[in-house]
């Protein structure tokens, strides 16, 4: 027997949707998204209010490859518990305000996570998806992730890495 575990849900709209709906080209929905001159105010209003009805997101990985930024900051910690939660938290009223988001990543749970998860997950977050790190973990690993990472509470790792430590 076998199981799909994939969920239907709707198709993503993408930008020939948005261009479709709005009666323009896709490179018209372009300078729209992107803040590029060349569009008339009326133009401009009818694709922003097309984007709104319809959901429109401008892809991550998309905006990454052509700005090498996300604006999304990671907070990596070992498992979702109560010290977790109050860190994450904090990290999202801190960069509330800052024109950045905050993904938020699990390296497993349960305290059975490897010593060097860290390494792993910033490997694959690193470049594409994250602009920084911030890893809670009380082991941290020699990572050399590509971004900026600050880490929370380390009891034992690499020194010279910029570190926060909590007076609970």
């Amino acid at each position: 027997m076998s199981y799909d575990h994939r969920v239907d849900s709707p198709p993503r709209v993408k930008m020939a949707d948005v261009a479709r709906t709005a009666g323009v080209s896709v490179a018209t929905v372009s300078k729209v998204v992107n803040g590029r001159y060349g569009v008339s105010q009326r133009t401009l209003e009818r694709v922003q209010e097309v984007i709104a009805d319809l959901g429109y997101e401008a892809s991550l990985g998309a905006r990454s490859l052509r700005s090498y930024r996300t604006n999304v900051l990671g907070i990596l910690v070992a498992e979702f518990e109560p010290f977790s939660a109050e860190l994450l938290k904090g990290a999202g009223s801190a960069v509330a305000a800052t024109g950045y988001e905050l993904l938020a990543y699990s390296g497993g749970g349960g305290g059975s996570a490897e010593v060097g998860w860290e390494r792993r997950y910033l490997s694959r977050l690193s470049g594409t998806l994250i602009d920084g790190a911030i890893i809670v973990t009380p082991t941290v690993v020699e990572a050399r992730p590509g971004v900026p990472v600050v880490a929370v509470d380390p009891h034992t790792g690499p020194t010279g890495m910029p570190t926060v430590d909590s007076d609970n």
